[in-house]
């Protein structure tokens, strides 16, 4: 039986840093946690128990810089070679995924009365670079995707950054909250009130509410087709 890649139960790239993949477990640990099916059949609560033991698996061994090399050389080896099979014709291949940046290109906002949510390539320079500055630590100008400016003035020092890999959010005076996208299927607008999975992230009061519910809805159908 072929081993579990533990990279793919958390949704990281074999190169991630410690962070991303303590950032992981954390998502993955808060989706799977047998707790939220509780109310849910037997059936559930077993898939959910199963998801969290091999989440559990995969976080203790890529934390641990010894059991992570061994696990990444059993990755290289190469695997024995297959017995020949007869020909089959090939099934289609899908077609490529899009990019976040792809999916929300074209998506138009109406912006009233503040012009507050931006989409690249569209994104203008001294707000990004005001967002960067309060919480984009470890992004590149060229990273963000989508940044929400929920300051009254216009400095985006407060709001939401988000990129092909993570979304990020900063209310004033508080830490920036980061998530990886690869752990999510679902972020949703209910008026000013952002939620992951149901769960609260933030509450934004400048930006107008029907955009960030536009806004929200196209990126968890990019999310949906790609997790």
């Amino acid at each position: 039986m072929s081993q579990e890649d533990h990279y793919e139960v958390l949704g990281v790239r074999p190169e991630a840093p410690l962070w991303e993949i303590e950032l992981a477990y954390r998502g993955r640990r808060s989706q799977y946690h047998p707790d939220r099916y509780v109310a849910g059949d037997a059936s559930s609560v077993a898939w959910a128990t199963a998801k969290m033991q091999a989440v559990n698996k995969a976080y203790a061994v890529l934390k641990d810089p010894d059991q992570r090399e061994r696990f990444d050389r059993t990755q290289a080896s190469p695997s024995p070679s297959p017995q020949p099979q007869p020909e089959r014709a090939k099934a289609p291949e899908p077609p490529p995924l899009r990019s976040l940046r792809e999916a929300l290109e074209g998506l138009e906002f109406s912006n009233e009365p503040f012009e507050r949510v931006f989409v690249a390539p569209h994104i203008p320079r001294k707000k990004l670079q005001g967002a960067l500055d309060s919480y984009g630590e470890r992004l590149r100008a060229q990273d963000v995707v989508v940044l929400i400016d929920d300051t009254v003035f216009g400095g985006a020092r407060e709001g939401v950054l988000i990129t092909e890999t993570q979304i990020r959010c900063k209310t004033k005076f508080e830490q920036a909250e980061i998530r990886l996208l690869g752990c999510l299927t679902e972020i949703t607008a209910q008026g000013a009130h952002i939620r992951i999975h149901g769960e609260p992230f933030i509450t934004l009061s400048v930006p107008n509410a029907d955009d960030l519910r536009r806004l929200f809805r196209a990126v968890s159908h990019y999310l949906q087709e790609t997790n």
